[in-house]
């Protein structure tokens, strides 16, 4: 490995370090579930009929989040979807911004979408929603995504109907392409499992 690749792989490590004590999630951790005022967010089991689990070779992490939607939120999934990932806390966005200039070095994507679709407009593949695009959707599911050189990963938003309550499932799968994207992974993976069932208390209660 050369004095480059050795420079990457230690910054992809992160050196600059997130203190996740001051993220200022309030949240309580009771066993797997995510207790955040009227939301309760439940780690779960990857669906077996989501887009996600068909979408990639193979996935070298994966892992879910599930919550019952509020009774005043749209049951539908193009709201569901727009309600988690573009009404994101101010503290995630910094967090995404400092991410890019993180990765910008190291000639890693960078997009954010400033223009979000409107309200009234069908999340169709080839939209993007804040910083994710749209790769594939069905009736209750839309899957977001994006491959890049060091790992691809896709999310689904995943409607689930049981009588007159409605839940949502935010499932993630990734496939790691080569060393940068197990090493990037490694400070991303525990921001990761706090931030997803951030974004879906924040943009289920809002």
């Amino acid at each position: 490995m050369n004095d480059r690749s050795q420079y990457l792989l230690k910054l992809a490590k992160c050196n600059v370090k997130v203190d996740i004590a001051n993220l200022k999630v309030k949240a309580k951790l009771y066993g797997k579930a995510i207790v955040m005022g009227k939301i309760v967010v439940q780690e779960n089991d990857i669906p077996s009929t989501s887009l996600a689990m068909r979408s990639l070779p193979h996935i070298d992490f994966a892992d879910a989040f599930k919550s019952q939607l509020p009774g005043n939120q749209p049951q539908n999934i193009d709201s569901v979807t727009r309600a988690i990932f573009l009404k994101m806390p101010e503290w995630i966005t910094g967090l995404l911004e400092l991410r890019n200039i993180i990765v910008r070095p190291l000639g890693l994507k960078t997009t954010i979408d400033p223009n979000p679709p409107s309200d009234r407009d069908k999340l169709k593949p080839g939209v993007t929603v804040g910083v994710f695009e749209v790769l594939d959707r069905r009736l209750d599911e839309i899957m977001l995504g994006e491959d890049d050189k060091h790992l691809d990963y896709r999310v689904s938003v995943q409607l689930e109907r049981q009588g007159k309550a409605c839940w949502v499932i935010v499932s993630t799968v990734v496939q790691f392409n080569n060393w940068l994207g197990r090493a990037y992974f490694v400070p991303v993976k525990p921001v990761h499992k706090i931030i997803i069932p951030a974004m879906m208390r924040y943009g289920l209660e809002n």
